[in-house]
């Protein structure tokens, strides 16, 4: 029996964003696509730690409710969703690809297109909500994080700034990174409290 995903909370939500976009245009109507998640790919996490995202960690199951938008605005109106027919995402080998069908007659989806025509913008970025991760060098100054499973995704946006051509900070909200922090320290605690029951483990069993 399948489990209906429950929308995680804002504070739930992290960001991440890669370049490879084209938009080609028909009448009033426009194609945009692009690859907004790339496996296997590692990048940079505001110089916290290194971030893969693992083949196989984003099934097709959580990508079935994702609207398209600019620079993670989601107070304005969605460019194309995916339950409208007008978004579509596919997974492959490679990663997630998008293509979106959008409305020309609206300004804002105009200018955008233009400005993906013209290459001023040239990067796509997602949001989302990790459930399975794996770490690494953790007690070293820069770690490592496989992000094996998304459990999440709340949408794919058009970005000036992708993270995979910067450093990636620029590209992120404190809030983003504040919740980056939160899951690399959480990831040392929870080495750390294993460390310890393994040693009184072994006090038991030497003493008892």
């Amino acid at each position: 029996m399948k489990t209906k995903f429950e929308k995680p909370k804002m504070s739930e939500l992290t960001s991440r964003a890669f370049t490879n976009f084209r938009a080609d245009q028909k009448d009033d109507t426009a194609t945009i696509t692009g690859t907004p998640i790339v496996f296997d790919t590692p990048t940079d996490i505001g110089g916290l730690f290194e971030e893969t995202i693992a083949r196989g960690a984003i099934s097709d199951e959580v990508l079935k409710d994702v609207a398209f938008f600019y620079n993670h605005d989601l107070g304005s109106k969605p460019i194309a969703r995916t339950r409208t027919g007008k978004l579509k995402l596919a997974v492959d080998e490679k990663g997630v690809n998008m293509s979106a069908e959008v409305n020309l007659k609206r300004g804002d989806v105009s200018d955008l297109y233009e400005a993906i025509k013209d290459g001023d913008i040239d990067g796509m970025s997602f949001m989302f909500r990790v459930e399975g991760e794996e770490w690494r060098d953790l007690d070293s100054e820069y770690p490592k994080r496989q992000i094996t499973k998304v459990g999440y995704v709340q949408e794919v946006s058009a970005v000036n700034y992708p993270a995979y051509e910067s450093t990636g900070i620029q590209a992120r909200t404190n809030r983003e990174v504040d919740t980056n922090r939160q899951a690399l320290d959480n990831a040392r605690a929870e080495v750390v409290d294993t460390a310890r029951i393994l040693a009184l483990e072994k006090l038991k069993t030497k003493y008892l």
